[in-house]
């Protein structure tokens, strides 16, 4: 399968915690070209409150550095960010110190992975401001929110007020029966996921710069239409600026479903 579009993506070197030199941005690029990526978000850490307008400015031309690279390379990349949502976000917002996806009205945000989203009240409401000041919140890696088990109906809240629910690559493959592989597939099984990115840090490991691996896993267990939709086509549509598609995964039967019907 070809035509991958990653929307999460650490690859402009030497800004965040994620590739640390030029050489190691263009192996991702190398590894996600043979993988058949073909469009990149860059999406660098941006932490309101330890962010200027030097750092933004100082950010954003490495970004035009890592677009000229995939250029030679035959990947298109496109500006974007992944803003924190601390105390402070609203002044970021405000003072337009970032990046939305692909300079749209997609803008993808975190909340911290430390802690447990269940215990945090002002979701919602921060949702709001950013609904409120014309953008969508994508919320990154919405699997790593929820320690203690996935909070279904909260997350179907989100989805209603017009947020967009990203899923990392790398959760499918986490450990078995750990909460982030569990929440993962049950998004997906729920039609609650619209994204699935890699969320790439480095040129190997786990947080590497691939998506046929994670394709390949959900087409064989939710089929191969809503595999494209989560790895191609609503992170193309987030790029373009349109509207992203519900998946249509359908609910597994239990044992004694299956022995009903064949009777």
């Amino acid at each position: 399968m070809k035509g991958f579009v990653d929307i999460h993506n650490h690859s402009a070197w030497n800004v965040d915690d994620g590739v640390q030199s030029f050489e190691e941005a263009k192996a991702c690029l190398t590894r996600a070209k043979k993988d058949g990526i073909e469009i990149i978000v860059s999406t660098p850490h941006y932490i309101p409150g330890r962010f200027s307008k030097e750092d933004f400015d100082e950010i954003t031309k490495r970004q035009y550095e890592l677009i000229e690279l995939g250029k030679e390379m035959g990947i298109q990349i496109y500006l974007g960010s992944e803003i924190f949502l601390n105390d402070d976000y609203l002044e970021m917002l405000d003072q337009g110190l970032f990046h939305s996806l692909a300079e749209g009205k997609y803008v993808l945000v975190e909340f911290d992975v430390r802690k447990n989203i269940k215990n945090n009240d002002d979701v919602e409401d921060i949702l709001y401001e950013i609904k409120l000041r014309g953008f969508t919140p994508v919320i990154a890696h919405v699997e790593r929110y929820f320690h203690d088990g996935m909070d279904l109906e909260r997350v179907q809240q989100w989805v209603d007020m017009g947020a967009i629910i990203q899923v990392n690559r790398t959760s499918f493959f986490a450990k078995k029966g750990s909460s982030s592989q569990k929440n993962a597939f049950a998004l997906i099984e729920h039609n609650l996921a619209h994204v699935v990115a890699t969320d790439t840090h480095h040129d190997d490991g786990p947080r590497k710069c691939m998506l046929s691996d994670v394709y390949g896993l959900l087409s064989k267990e939710y089929g191969e239409e809503n595999a494209a939709i989560l790895c191609c086509e609503n992170p193309k549509n987030i790029v373009k600026n349109i509207e992203v598609r519900t998946t249509n995964v359908l609910k597994k039967r239990s044992f004694f479903q299956k022995l009903f019907r064949k009777r």
